[in-house]
C-alpha cells in the first residue's frame, strides 16, 4: 500500500516538475520586446486622435483663413474620437458568437431564389 502511495506521489511530483519547466520555457519565449509590443498594441491599439489633434492645431495656426475652420473642426473631432473606446477581445468574441448564431439560424429555404 505504501509503495503504491509513494509511486503516486512521485508521479505527481514529476508532473509538477514538467509543468513548471514548460511554464518557464513559455514565459521566456514570451518575454521578448517584440512580443510585448505586439501584445500591447493588440490590447491597447494606438489612437489616431492625437495625430488628428496635432494636424488640427497646425491648420488652425496657419495664416490662411480657410484652414482655421478645418483645423478647429479637426481638433473637435479628435476629442470626439478619444471618447470612443476601442473594441476589446471580449467585444470581438461576443460579436463573433452573435454572428455565428445568426448564420446558424439561416436555412436553405431562406436563401432560395425564384427564377
Amino acid at each position: 500500500m505504501q509503495d503504491k502511495d509513494l509511486a503516486g506521489i512521485q508521479a505527481r511530483v514529476e508532473s509538477l516538475k514538467r509543468t513548471s519547466r514548460d511554464c518557464v520555457q513559455l514565459s521566456r519565449a514570451l518575454d521578448s520586446e517584440e512580443t510585448n509590443r505586439s501584445l500591447r498594441r493588440l490590447t491597447h491599439p494606438p489612437s489616431p486622435s492625437g495625430t488628428v489633434r496635432k494636424v488640427g492645431v497646425a491648420l488652425a495656426l496657419a495664416p490662411e483663413p480657410f484652414t482655421t475652420v478645418a483645423g478647429v473642426a479637426m481638433i473637435a473631432g479628435s476629442f470626439a474620437m478619444k471618447r470612443r473606446e476601442p473594441a476589446s477581445l471580449g467585444d470581438l468574441a461576443e460579436e463573433a458568437t452573435k454572428q455565428l448564431g445568426d448564420l446558424a439560424s439561416l436555412s436553405l429555404a431562406d436563401l432560395s431564389l425564384s427564377l
